[in-house]
């Protein structure tokens, strides 16, 4: 402690120094108690940020409802997964087609005619030359690959794949078993489907002709063949994304399916409740921290505060509709199947909202969007543009955040300034305890000397006397 000195009150036997520290004690209450404001205004301003992230939350929740996007939203469903698979895009028309699957697009496949004995396998015994086609594309897009003697049918695999005129054929190896003696073969595969990836060997091997697939010939297409709602197409692959308008869906078996795009009502209703949820998140927030707590005998951190006011402002944000349905039908959250509950909190009846969106979809995105042609504003941008202000730096949360952490910034300005004070107080007492101490040292000495004397007198004056009574 400033001016504390280990030897005060040595010199009067007094307990200078505690004294000191008490009185010290005393006043550095009252900056004690500040410190403990600055503690309370930072655990508000962390509520408020928790407040205010909330808000966002419910924000962000009426800004999805506010988009247009949002009910644009498809849903794709194949009555044979197995057979036919699909995705879709926003905005794509509600409807079924049916697919009929004839044939699946296939990659073009060539095969030895004859085995080897082994993977190195003299396959050319004589210098000789392999050319090979790949489609009917014009200018053809052709491999010639110049093969010499004794190259072994691994060697060729290798220099089909690493050739730079390789037009898109994978060369490999397979045992196939049949030929116990003889079981490796060499396989050519286009790496695309379709009839522009059909392999033509236009100059063959004379020691390792290649065969086509029998089930490749040219009566039977490499093309998907299929139809839709039976109009007939044929595509290079069995990915198709350019028949049914926003919808890609992919052959797998030579079958048929039914598609079906629906609109997303689960998706709808789903943003529906995540308003609601955002919307119960934030009054049980700001309703539990004002509220009165009686094991503690306080009020909640928030009561003191404008946010104690936001659960009502928010209900009549909530409550408010509008006449974007010229029908009627939907006006407000009330014809959605919401409901109030005593805490202040509301829910959703999920029968009431799902019948509402399966029955009137339209009226529902009209009352969400409102109408610009009549100036209606949407109940969703209603709430996304009065929570902008509420979580701008216009609003009362961030009105709040400044005046505590204004409060926070003087108090500690004052503490720095009453210590200060203190500093001061304490260390010019210490100098006059420091001169009580050394005065009231100098007063004993000053007593015992005078004693002495007295004693010394008074023997003196004692021993003068019993020399008169011996005489």
């Amino acid at each position: 402690m400033a001016g504390s000195i280990s030897t005060l009150g040595v010199g009067s036997g007094l307990q200078l120094q505690s004294i000191l520290d008490q009185l010290r004690a005393v006043d550095q209450k009252v900056i004690d108690r500040k410190s403990d404001k600055i503690t309370g205004l930072n655990t508000q301003l962390n509520e408020f940020t928790v407040v205010n992230n909330k808000l966002i939350t419910l924000k962000s929740s009426a800004l999805t409802l506010s988009l247009s996007g949002t009910y644009l939203s498809r849903t794709v469903t194949s009555s044979d997964d197995s057979a036919i698979s699909a995705t879709v895009l926003e905005g794509a028309a509600v409807k079924a087609s049916t697919v009929a699957v004839s044939n699946l697009a296939k990659q073009s496949l060539w095969t030895s005619s004859s085995g080897f004995a082994s993977k190195d396998t003299s396959i050319a015994s004589a210098d000789a030359t392999l050319t090979v086609q790949l489609g009917n594309n014009v200018p053809a897009t052709e491999m010639s690959l110049a093969v010499a003697s004794g190259t072994t049918l691994s060697q060729l695999v290798d220099n089909i794949n690493d050739a730079s005129d390789n037009p898109g054929i994978t060369a490999s190896i397979v045992n196939d078993g049949l030929d116990p003696a003889n079981p490796y073969k060499l396989v050519l595969q286009s790496n695309g489907t379709g009839e522009d990836n059909r392999i033509s060997i236009l100059q063959q091997l004379p020691d390792a002709p290649l065969a086509e697939d029998s089930s490749q010939s040219a009566a039977n297409s490499l093309d998907a063949q299929f139809t839709v709602d039976g109009v007939a197409y044929q595509r290079q692959k069995n990915t198709i994304d350019d028949v049914i308008a926003g919808v890609t869906f992919t052959l797998k078996s030579a079958a048929t399916a039914t598609l079906t795009v629906a609109s997303d009502d689960d998706g709808l209703k789903d943003n529906i409740k995540s308003l609601v949820t955002a919307y119960n998140d934030v009054v049980q927030e700001v309703s539990t921290k004002s509220a009165y707590d009686s094991k503690t005998k306080k009020f909640g951190i928030l009561a003191d505060t404008t946010l104690r006011d936001l659960p009502s402002e928010l209900e009549g944000l909530m409550t408010s509709g509008n006449k974007a349905d010229s029908t009627g039908t939907i006006k407000n959250l009330f014809d959605l199947g919401m409901a109030f509950n005593r805490d202040g909190s509301i829910t959703i009846d999920d029968n009431v909202l799902s019948a509402a969106i399966s029955a009137d979809p339209d009226k529902i995105k009209s009352f969400f969007l409102g109408d610009s042609t009549k100036g209606i504003t949407g109940f969703a941008d209603k709430v996304n543009d009065r929570l902008r202000t509420m979580t701008g730096n216009k609003g009362a949360v961030f009105g709040e955040e400044t005046a505590a952490q204004s409060r926070i910034d003087d108090l500690k300005n004052q503490i720095t300034e009453d210590n200060s004070r203190l500093d001061k107080k304490y260390a010019e007492l210490t100098k006059q305890f420091v001169a009580l101490d050394q005065f009231m040292s100098q007063m004993s000495n000053m007593s015992s000397f005078l004693t002495g004397q007295f004693n010394s007198l008074s023997q003196g004056w004692s021993g003068a006397g019993s020399s008169s009574s011996s005489s």
